[in-house]
């Protein structure tokens, strides 16, 4: 059989087709992150011609494992393969590549080889992957892959994962994937050029997937001003390369000018490892985990996003505050040109020596803008008017229906 069976689905009126996703997670879990955002919204959005099958871990303990179960999800139907079950609900990074999520998932992947090979080749799947040492894994089994990758950080950059402090073993794991991936996809321009250049007997391959916010989720809603208070908010992980140490220092600057200031945090790292927490500890609300609607929820009496990172892909959290109407003030990351413009979206600072001085007085005059309503959420939200979900993977949907021999 294989991926042309897609076309010939007897007595369907429109030709179907079929794609399979692989995450470590559980799409329908607590867990927090960039990529587990995008498979929730591409569960949520993708086509009614499309059958899904999710490839990943059961965070329910209801599902079988290694059988196919029918799950809903945001009220949309799809298929469900788990292949373990997941135990260890943190966002924490393992001690070592052994220890990491991928690592484990990438040896289920082959330890069910042949089981996977049956459902995937034989129910004429394309996959879909995030991390690159799936690639080729699943093409040995004869299944057609389009990669995406989320982020990517130099060596000499501070990185929690495993991977960053083996960048050596990345590079070659890039390199693999991009031989054998049909297409392969970065979430920024600058990612994509650096890709071209660095594997370029692959240029044709790579290409760009920005992220995005669920627009159903996260909608402009008025300011409120009504407690006296500035609330400035962060969700996400404490990763090293986000540099929480910078972020706690920019609050600590920020209580300097305001002393009415409030930082929320959503999310499950600890702060109280980093010693720039403590100057700001009693100002701080931590929220935990939240998902995208208590997410959008929450910046409904929230002002100001912030994002003090080395690098990133293309931050969701920064989409999800800009669609929400809330302008975000980050350190300079050139792909935030794209929809930060200071003075009307928020700010991006510079990499200066008084970045933390600077960060902290363009909150504040951000947050005096939107008193004053020459900052309104409608005119934030503008910005990212290109970046809808469904033009988007629009793009990557158009792949997989060409790989099934159906017309774009």
């Amino acid at each position: 059989m294989g991926v042309e069976m897609a076309k010939s689905e007897v007595g369907s009126a429109k030709p179907r087709y079929r794609v399979a996703l692989f995450n470590s997670g559980d799409p329908r879990g607590s867990k927090v992150g960039g990529i587990e955002t995008y498979i929730r919204d591409y569960i949520y959005y993708h086509p009614e011609d499309m059958d899904l099958l999710f490839v990943g871990a059961d965070e329910s303990g209801k599902l079988p494992i290694n059988e196919i179960s029918e799950v809903e999800f945001r009220g949309r139907t799809f298929k469900f393969l788990p292949l373990l079950r997941l135990d260890d609900l943190s966002n924490a990074y393992g001690e070592g590549i052994t220890k990491s999520d991928t690592w484990r998932f990438a040896s289920l992947l082959v330890k069910n080889w042949g089981m996977l090979r049956r459902v995937l080749k034989g129910g004429g799947y394309s996959a879909e992957i995030r991390r690159v040492e799936y690639a080729p894994i699943l093409r040995s089994m004869g299944i057609p892959v389009i990669q995406m990758v989320h982020i990517w950080g130099g060596k000499d950059q501070q990185m929690s994962s495993s991977l960053g402090k083996h960048w050596y073993i990345r590079d070659a794991t890039e390199f693999v994937a991009a031989a054998v991936s049909k297409k392969y996809y970065a979430v920024n321009p600058n990612m994509t050029a650096m890709y071209k250049k660095k594997y370029w007997p692959f240029a044709k391959k790579f290409d760009t997937l920005t992220t995005w916010a669920n627009t159903t989720i996260f909608q402009p809603t008025p300011y409120r001003f009504d407690d006296g208070l500035m609330h400035v908010m962060f969700a996400g992980r404490l990763d090293l390369f986000k540099r929480p140490d910078f972020m706690f220092r920019v609050i600590a600057a920020l209580r300097a000018l305001n002393p009415n200031v409030r930082f929320h945090y959503v999310g499950d790292g600890d702060p109280e490892q980093f010693p720039e927490f403590a100057a700001i500890r009693d100002i701080t609300i931590r929220h935990g985990i939240k998902n995208s609607i208590e997410i959008a929820a929450m910046l409904e009496s929230k002002h100001i996003g912030i994002l003090t990172s080395d690098f990133e892909g293309m931050p969701r959290v920064v989409m999800e505050f800009l669609t929400a109407g809330r302008p975000v003030v980050a350190r300079h990351l050139p792909q935030l040109e794209q929809v930060i413009t200071d003075g009307v979206s928020g700010y991006l600072i510079p990499h200066v020596d008084d970045h933390i001085e600077l960060q902290a007085r363009r909150m504040v005059e951000i947050f005096e803008a939107m008193k004053a309503g020459t900052i309104t959420p409608e005119s934030v939200n503008r910005s990212v008017e290109a970046f809808r979900p469904e033009t988007l993977l629009g793009k990557i949907w158009k792949d997989h229906r060409l790989l099934h021999g159906l017309p774009a």
